[in-house]
């Protein structure tokens, strides 16, 4: 195990180091999302070296394949774009600050994963696959604690405070949607109110604290906590669209995940509300009996493309991210609105 964590440890390493990666195609949503993050590419690899810098304990290691393998750093960006839109960046700590949320939510990945018993994480063993479900929840805390140990380090309470916040409603979210399960009469409000404690408070939280760290005004601090609440909105309705419509090789975990364990995302919920109670009952009979298999998986997934489901869903988001380009409209935004641009047009049309 040792052996296996320095080797990969030594492989992530030096891919950082030396810069190399994967060259998207020129139209590709990740095309978009490069761009996008292209003036936040230096300070992103200073969080990743923050973050190989703070993880110094051998067993910690074995975790930093998860955090560089594929990962899109978009929480992290989001700290470091907000805070380059203020009138007075203070880069240290928005480093710092980006780091911790990022080892937060790497923290989320190995709890989530767990739950979901997912093989599959970025095309790579999830943690609990690779080292087992003791550790893996070992390691959560770690890094859970090991965040909360750089935010502590910050000048002031203001940024910690936010992220207690942030993590208390993830924590809620997670324990109303496994409240949630198997709930054919589940809401649109109810499963929004999951996915905004569950998602989007976590980019809401890196948007606020990226506007503390860079001197916003408490109006303009606002208008970016609702930008990134209304982006995760969409993010996630856009990757519970996926989880159906997807290409499982392309997305680097397994689909159908959701609907297998119970879970039903916004196209479900427009679906049952297209069908009567019998054909409800009838198509949706496997997951009522905890009875389900590929073929029923694949079945349910068809029904809600062939019947608008998804479609509606996907405008839905559409929706959100246009409230998101709103809620910004009146900062200056200090000569990164391309950036941001880029992000949202990304969040509604990405494949992975």
């Amino acid at each position: 195990m040792a052996k296996e964590s320095r080797e990969l440890m030594s492989v992530t390493t030096l891919r950082i180091r030396k810069g190399t990666r994967t060259i998207p195609n020129a139209q590709s949503p990740d095309a978009s999302l490069d761009e996008a993050l292209a003036p936040l590419r230096g300070d992103l690899d200073a969080v990743t070296e923050r973050i190989l810098s703070v993880l110094n304990d051998p067993v910690a290691k074995m975790v930093v394949y998860l955090i560089t393998a594929g990962g899109k750093r978009l929480r992290p960006a989001f700290v470091l774009l907000a805070g380059a839109s203020g009138p007075s960046p203070r880069r240290a700590e928005l480093i710092d600050t980006a780091a911790a949320v990022e080892l937060i939510h790497t923290a989320t990945l190995i709890h989530d994963d767990i739950i979901d018993q997912s093989p599959l994480r970025r095309s790579q063993p999830t943690f609990h696959a690779r080292w087992g479900t003791e550790r893996a929840v070992l390691m959560g805390d770690y890094l859970y604690a090991t965040a909360f140990t750089l935010l502590a380090r910050l000048g002031g309470p203001e940024v910690m405070q936010i992220m207690a916040d942030v993590c208390q409603q993830l924590s809620r979210g997670e324990l109303r949607e496994v409240e949630a399960r198997y709930r054919l009469d589940l809401t649109e409000a109810e499963y929004l109110e999951i996915i905004r404690d569950k998602t989007a408070s976590l980019i809401g939280g890196c948007c606020r604290c990226g506007a503390v760290l860079s001197g916003m005004t408490s109006k303009d601090r606002d208008r970016l906590t609702n930008f990134g609440l209304n982006f995760g909105l969409a993010f996630q309705i856009i990757d519970d669209c996926l989880d159906l419509i997807g290409d499982q090789e392309e997305l680097g975990k397994s689909i159908h995940a959701d609907l297998d364990k119970g879970a039903l995302s916004l196209p479900m919920v427009y679906l049952t509300q297209t069908l009567s109670d019998a054909k409800r009952r009838r198509l949706f009979a496997p997951l009522t009996t905890r009875a389900t298999d590929p073929a029923f998986l694949r079945r349910v997934a068809k029904t809600a493309q062939s019947s608008g489901a998804i479609t509606k869903a996907q405008e839905r988001a559409r929706a959100f991210i246009r409230a998101a380009g709103a809620s910004i409209a009146p900062l200056s935004m200090n000569g990164v609105a391309d950036a941001y641009h880029g992000l949202t047009t990304y969040a509604v049309s990405r494949r992975s």
